[in-house]
């Protein structure tokens, strides 16, 4: 059997009983010292030894005792002496374990959440839940819940949405406000509030600028519909001036009459002067909806009879047609007879006239269903600007 003995280079007890180990003038309690370079004075404890290591610790009694590591490099010492995750902290890389209603980024006391990029603010989360993205206050309309503003460059855009279905989507629960609201600067000679694109277009229209809204697309630019089935008036869409006095209504059920277009003004068309100009021409308006029609016939023997269109009989109320009729060639007049029962109508010469000529001929007649100065209902203080 071998025997093991340990062997003290040095022990001193000096007269204020402090011990030495490898030195005869101990400075301490216990003094450990250096022998060599290669042998270290260390002090080695078998409860210390754990396979990840572990970190001395003193009880209340000052027995020296150990903390043993977890192995996650990622556990922190509690204030408990003990190794764990920090349920506290937010990582770099991810954290696992959260409960959302306790865990969260943000602030406790009544102040915003900033975010910074190269030491400038970014983006701001208000202490009400509103956000400032790019800005620093309130856009105008002010009091929105998100606020997005772009740099200054020509080609910046505050707010690009892409998607296979809809791009961006809106809505407004209540009598209060718009659900998205595009608006460019007040102050602006030129820009655009709102931009919507379809249809994998990319050319960027530069010819309507300042425009508060505007919608490209391959088939239909925009469109509007109104789902209601109440007796309300409602429409397809809607356009105004700033003090609502000219308006017009597109697609519109208004009680039991239906409009294509409805609203204030005239109906007009623009023709080039060949000058350089244009001139303005306008639509005739009548009290009552009516269709027309126009042709050319002619008279054998002073006489001749017209047929209405067939397509038009079942929408038109054919005993109040209107018809004028004009010769293209000499005669002693020409006077119209309607024939409800026939569907059409008679033209003679004038004084029993036997004449064979052409001439043209139009008429007018009301539309079933309608009546002369049909009521309709006013735009509301609510849809005005």
């Amino acid at each position: 059997m071998r025997r093991y003995v340990l062997k003290l280079t040095a022990l001193a007890v000096g007269l204020a009983q402090n011990v030495g180990i490898g030195t005869s003038s101990p400075s301490h309690r216990l003094h450990i010292a250096n022998l060599s370079a290669t042998d270290l004075g260390l002090l080695r404890v078998e409860d210390l030894s754990t396979p990840q290591g572990s970190i001395a610790t003193f009880s209340s009694s000052g027995v020296l005792g150990n903390i043993s590591l977890t192995g996650n490099p990622a556990d922190v010492l509690k204030g408990n002496l003990t190794f764990g995750a920090d349920e506290t902290d937010w990582r770099l890389l991810g954290n696992v374990g959260t409960t959302p209603a306790s865990h969260f980024l943000g602030t406790t006391d009544n102040q915003p959440l900033v975010f910074r990029t190269n030491s400038s603010e970014r983006m701001r989360l208000l202490t009400d839940g509103r956000i400032w993205i790019g800005t620093t206050a309130d856009l105008t309309p002010n009091n929105n819940i998100l606020n997005i503003r772009s740099d200054d460059a020509s080609t910046a855009r505050a707010i690009t949405a892409r998607s296979d279905t809809i791009a961006l989507y809106g809505e407004a629960t209540a009598d209060l406000g718009p659900g998205i609201a595009g608006v460019y600067s007040p102050t602006a000679t030129a820009g655009i509030g709102f931009f919507a694109r379809g249809n994998g277009l990319s050319t960027f229209p530069t010819n309507i600028n300042p425009a508060g809204f505007v919608a490209q697309g391959t088939i239909w630019g925009i469109m509007g519909e109104a789902r209601s089935t109440s007796s309300s008036t409602r429409m397809g869409g809607y356009f105004t001036n700033f003090n609502a006095t000219t308006w017009s209504r597109v697609a519109v059920r208004d009680g039991t009459n239906t409009y294509k277009i409805q609203g204030t003004g005239t109906v007009n068309t623009i023709i080039q002067d060949g000058k350089g100009g244009a001139c303005l021409l306008t639509a005739p308006e009548a009290p009552q909806l009516l269709f027309q029609d126009f042709g050319e016939g002619e008279l054998e023997k002073g006489k001749a009879f017209i047929s209405i269109e067939p397509l038009l009989l079942p929408h038109i109320v054919l005993d109040e047609i209107q018809v004028w009729v004009t010769p293209l060639s000499p005669c002693k007049g020409l006077y119209v007879q309607p024939v409800p029962e026939k569907r059409g109508f008679f033209v003679y010469e004038r004084g029993g006239g036997e004449s064979t000529l052409r001439f043209i001929w139009g008429w007018s007649a009301p539309v079933r269903g309608w009546n002369r100065f049909s009521r309709v209902t006013s735009p509301s203080e609510k849809s005005k600007p």
